[in-house]
């Protein structure tokens, strides 16, 4: 599971690919959290090539949803598949973060709307 981390204006998107399950939050849990801790601004966090997402995952962006909430900033998700989008909606996922089903959906939700 590669994470890529891309300036995308005053926003860092982060952008992963695979599975978010045990083995593939292993993989990028130290880089995410470096980067959900360091982020200058908002984040974006983009699953538009994550197909599975387990427990771990779920954790995995829980607490960095809080870290970057505790900097003053806000952190949205977007480009969620099917087997992902049950799960946030199983877990009520969006009572703490934001989903977004579009790109301008997402800058508008970053932007506080």
């Amino acid at each position: 599971m590669p994470l890529k981390i891309a300036a995308d204006g005053g926003t860092t998107r982060l952008i992963l690919d695979g599975r978010l399950d045990a083995a593939g939050c292993e993989k990028v849990e130290t880089q995410f959290t470096a980067a959900t801790s360091s982020a200058q601004g908002n984040i974006l966090v983009d699953l538009t090539g994550v197909d599975y997402i387990g427990s771990l995952g779920i954790r995995l962006l829980i607490s960095g949803a809080r870290t970057v909430r505790r900097r003053g900033n806000r952190m949205v998700i977007i480009g969620a598949q099917a087997q992902p989008s049950d799960v946030f909606e199983t877990v009520a996922l969006a009572d703490l973060i934001p989903i977004a089903g579009s790109e301008s959906e997402a800058k508008g939700l970053l932007a506080g709307g």
